[in-house]
């Protein structure tokens, strides 16, 4: 598939129509100085720019001038052709010998042939016919070993007179460039120089040469003599491009990143954050067009494959450091557990391995500290620890999450590795059932549409939006999660100090959606609302029990009185009609307790025959203990059954003993039915 909107790849421009920095006017007149130059003994012109900032471009916009009448013939030498095997006097004489051909061999044929004999007259390695590009030419095109031997013996005088006579005939110069001088090894810049000025006094030749000064003159320092000494003889007139505006290489970037972001759909892109992201971090890294294109081309992919997941602008600062400043990058990844981690302000302790961490990047960065600091303060605000008197605790964490931000661990991971964390899987389906929260169906059919698995984690992603719930989701939202908790699976290979639970993941949120809602009042007809939705008595005994029958009465979201009316009328219901829902009666040993406790003597148990209802008794009374030995990784775990209450609110042994039986007789050798038997002939748990 062709791309609609191609990026610009690294290529100088070809015309001034492509002209973006309004150096076409000034090409032509630097053009139009040299075409008024005396070539009657050769001219060697310079074009002298930083790497990057349009040299070649810049030659190939003064061609349109040379291009009019009266025409300058242009003979493009790349010095890249040639390489340590190669006699550069051999290559060039050859390949401009070529050109000149190409350009009109009437015409120039003669010059050509002479420039071909004074090549292989000068070449000091042409003696050895088996080396290199002159057996090639010698032999193989069937020139004679004994011509050339004779052509040697005339001198490179005798050739060059020709030539120069040749040249002398013709009515305009031969304009000769040599670009790119500045990529070539110290000694290859060395060996174009000494060609240049081998070949300088050739009559109606201008060279144009391109080449970063600083560069050039550092490789032609030699014994003393500096190399700026050595190009003030060469050149007779040289044009040093000028800085190319600030504005313009920004007008650049914003130009060829808005061509990206239009083809991302579903872009995460904050404005508000942008403008600092960019001159703080991205701009001072940009200094030519060439650096505009680069970022240009790093940037499209990337944000073609994790713009829908995490913030562009985070994206763009980036792929500014890995591509301008590969070591701060490679350093970046080294620290990134510094630069996201988050401390309790009342706790707060600096780790000295990531304040070492943090410290080494800032000295990777070296005179670029001020980006890298800039850096830690836009996208990293937890390592803004290590840096300066400013802390952000762990709840920025769900801010973080929420923005998509790669100040959340789990975002840089993704950019760094390009896998998906599964704790980010799960938050983007949380995203998706938060795009639902104000419609309680919708939110249903979209959890009802994924794996049961994943029921927990969605659930609990819901609480990274705890500041943005709208207080229309309070009720719906409530009541379908309060609908699934029995849909939640219980996982059984827990650690430790994991106390989460599925109807302790439900409550959270259900408890931060009410606390929406400012007024008591409010709160309590919410609460009222959502018990009339909710199906199973397990999770209106947790709604209430969590609003309002609260150990510490100051955290209760409704009244006393409400809880208590609230209560009677829940322990009312559960007396006089069993449960429509048996099977998801997740929590049904607690309702039973609860209100046994509130009944006292006056309590009646159920009768307890229906094999569904016995089930949701014995599962809502089995939980698992868990052990771990000091110096020891493993954690020993063992099944439980809250055998007493149990006891209680099946009214006796003997009550409690036929309903096991019961459900062996329904559910045969489950483990649930042998645990019930174990305990049943007399065993008890060891406590550990």
């Amino acid at each position: 598939m062709t791309d609609s909107n191609p990026l610009p790849v690294d290529h100088p421009i070809t015309s001034s129509d492509q002209d973006v920095l309004g150096r076409a006017v000034v090409a032509r007149d630097f053009a139009h100085s040299v075409r008024e130059l005396d070539a009657s003994q050769g001219v060697v012109v310079g074009v002298l720019g930083a790497w990057g900032h349009g040299k070649s471009s810049f030659v190939n916009l003064m061609r349109e001038e040379f291009a009019e009448a009266p025409e300058l013939p242009v003979i493009e030498f790349n010095p890249w052709v040639f390489s340590g095997n190669q006699q550069l006097t051999d290559v060039f004489f050859r390949e401009v010998a070529a050109e000149l051909r190409l350009k009109d061999q009437s015409k120039f044929g003669a010059i050509a042939e002479g420039l071909d004999k004074y090549g292989d007259v000068l070449s000091p390695l042409a003696v050895i016919p088996w080396f290199g590009s002159w057996f090639d030419r010698a032999f193989k095109a069937t020139k004679a070993a004994a011509t050339w031997w004779n052509d040697r013996k005339k001198g490179s005088r005798t050739f060059r007179e020709t030539i120069s006579d040749a040249l002398k005939q013709l009515d305009q110069p031969v304009v000769v460039v040599i670009d790119d001088i500045d990529r070539l090894t110290t000694n290859e810049i060395r060996d174009i120089f000494k060609l240049v000025r081998l070949t300088a006094s050739f009559p109606n030749v201008i060279y144009v040469l391109a080449f970063d000064r600083r560069r050039v003159e550092h490789a032609l320092n030699e014994d003393g003599v500096p190399g700026r000494a050595y190009l003030e003889k060469i050149l007779q007139l040289s044009f040093d491009l000028p800085m190319i505006p600030t504005e313009v290489l920004r007008m650049q970037v914003f130009e060829r990143l808005d061509v990206i972001l239009q083809q991302v759909e579903g872009l995460r892109f904050n404005e508000a954050i942008w403008s600092d992201v960019y001159l703080e971090i991205i701009d001072p890294l940009i200094g030519s067009l060439r650096d505009v294109t680069r970022l240009g081309l790093s940037a499209r992919p990337t944000l073609r494959a994790l713009g829908q997941q995490i913030e562009a602008v985070d994206l763009l600062a980036l792929e500014a450091i890995r591509v301008f400043r590969p070591e701060i990058f490679q350093a970046l990844h080294s620290a990134r557990l510094a630069l996201t981690e988050t401390h309790n302000l009342w706790g707060r302790t600096q780790d000295r391995d990531r304040k070492a961490e943090i410290e080494a990047l800032l000295k990777v960065a070296g005179d670029d500290e001020g980006i890298v600091r800039a850096l830690i303060q836009q996208l990293f605000p937890a390592g803004r620890t290590y840096i300066e008197n400013n802390n952000y605790g762990p709840d920025w964490l769900n801010t973080w999450k929420r923005e998509h931000r790669v100040a959340y661990i789990g975002y840089l991971e993704l950019y760094f590795g390009r896998t998906l964390p599964s704790d980010l899987a799960s938050f983007q389906q949380a995203e998706l059932a938060y795009a639902r929260i104000r419609d309680g169906d919708a939110l249903g059919e979209y959890l009802d549409s994924l794996p049961r698995e994943d029921l927990e984690s969605v659930i609990a992603g819901l609480e990274a939006y705890q500041q943005e719930y709208p207080e229309e989701s309070v009720v719906p939202t409530s009541v379908t999660l309060l609908n699934r908790i029995a849909d939640i699976p219980e996982r059984r290979n827990r650690g430790m100090f994991d106390l989460m639970r599925p109807d302790v993941v439900v409550t959270r949120v259900v408890i931060r959606l009410l606390r929406r809602l400012e007024e008591e009042a409010a709160r309590e007809r919410a609460v009222r609302d959502i018990l009339v939705g909710v199906e199973s008595y397990s999770s209106q005994e947790l709604l209430i029990r969590s609003v309002g029958r609260v150990e510490d009465p100051s955290n209760a979201l409704i009244s006393a009185e409400c809880t208590a009316k609230l209560d009677e009328d829940l322990i009312q219901q559960v007396k006089t009609t069993a449960s429509p829902v048996l099977e998801k009666e997740w929590g049904l040993f607690r309702v039973l307790w609860f209100v046994a406790e509130r009944e006292g003597d006056a309590y009646v148990p159920p009768p307890l025959t229906d094999a569904t209802e016995i089930r949701a008794l014995f599962q809502s009374a089995w939980s698992v203990a868990r052990a771990q030995s000091m110096g020891s990784r493993h954690v020993r775990e063992e099944d439980r059954l809250a055998w007493d209450g149990l006891v209680r609110v099946a009214g006796g042994e003997d009550k409690l003993a036929e309903a096991v039986r019961r459900l062996r007789e329904s559910d045969g050798a489950s483990p649930l039915v042998l645990l019930a038997e174990k305990y049943e002939a007399g065993w008890r748990p060891d406590e550990f």
